[in-house]
Formats: structure tokens, C-alpha cells, sequence
């Protein structure tokens, strides 16, 4: 692994980056994601590091059980 520091994504770029929307970002927030803010091009912005996006991102996916399942179909079909 690089030492280079986690990247800092605005709301568009996070919602991008795992394809969800910007509203599921500030849900996402509101239900406890750690986000803080930085100043682009003048204006301050709310920012996650990319790192904890990612980790969020997988805690939500091993929760949801469309993702659950199509996870079991494809081993049943690697498997059969």
C-alpha cells in the first residue's frame, strides 16, 4: 500500500464513487458517518476521506439482503 493521504470527496464525488445518490450521502451522515468540512473554491463543502466512504460502503452492502442474495446465486453458480 501507497503512504499517500486518503483522498477528501465532496458529497457528489462520495455519491459517485460507491454510485449512489447525494441524498444517500446525507443519510448516510445523519446516521452517523464521520464527515467534516474544507474550503473549494471558496466555499466550504462537507468532505469524507475516501477510506471511510469505502468501509461504510461495505458495512451497508453486508446488511442488505438484495446484495445477500445475489452474492448466494453467484456461489451457487460457481459452484454448480
Amino acid at each position: 500500500m501507497t503512504d499517500e493521504p486518503p483522498r477528501q470527496l465532496t458529497y457528489r464525488e462520495a455519491a459517485t464513487r460507491v454510485r449512489r445518490s447525494v441524498r444517500t450521502m446525507w443519510r448516510w451522515r445523519k446516521g452517523g458517518m464521520p464527515m467534516g468540512w474544507a474550503i473549494r473554491e471558496g466555499q466550504r463543502v462537507r468532505v469524507v476521506d475516501e477510506r471511510v466512504l469505502l468501509a461504510w460502503w461495505r458495512d451497508r452492502l453486508k446488511n442488505d439482503p438484495v446484495h445477500q442474495l445475489r452474492m448466494r446465486k453467484r456461489r451457487e453458480g460457481i459452484q454448480g
